[in-house]
C-alpha cells in the first residue's frame, strides 16, 4: 500500500511549493478553470476559514468571502495541480483555530499584522 502512494504522491503533486498562510489571512488564489475546454486562470480573494488535513493529499482549505450580501465559500486542495499561485493579500490576528463563528456576521473585521 505504502509503494502504491508513493506512485500516487510523484505523479499527481506537481506543486511543492510552501504556503505561508493562516487562518485569518486575506488570500488570492488563482487557479485553472476546469470545467470549461478553454485554459483560463480565474482568480479567488476571501478570508482563510480553516486550514484541515495534514499530509499533502488531503490538505485543503476554505475561503470565505462576501459577494453582493451573499457569503460564498469554496474548497480548495492546496497541493492541487489546478492550483497555479497564493498570494497573501493581508495576515490577519486570530485566536481560534477555526473562523466558522463569521458565518453569522455580514462584516468582517480581522486585526491586521503589520510587516
Amino acid at each position: 500500500m505504502k509503494k502504491i502512494i508513493n506512485i500516487l504522491k510523484k505523479k499527481f503533486i506537481i506543486n511543492n511549493k510552501k504556503y505561508n498562510f493562516n487562518v485569518g489571512d486575506n488570500i488570492t488564489v488563482y487557479y485553472n478553470d476546469i470545467y470549461n475546454k478553454k485554459n483560463k486562470i480565474l482568480m479567488y480573494t476571501g478570508y482563510v476559514i480553516s486550514i484541515k488535513g495534514n499530509n499533502k493529499f488531503n490538505k485543503k482549505f476554505i475561503l470565505r468571502n462576501i459577494i453582493n450580501n451573499i457569503g460564498v465559500e469554496i474548497i480548495f486542495y492546496l497541493y492541487s495541480p489546478y492550483i497555479n499561485n497564493i498570494i497573501i493579500n493581508k495576515k490577519g490576528y486570530i485566536k481560534k483555530s477555526k473562523m466558522y463563528y463569521i458565518r453569522k456576521k455580514k462584516k468582517i473585521k480581522i486585526k491586521n499584522i503589520k510587516k
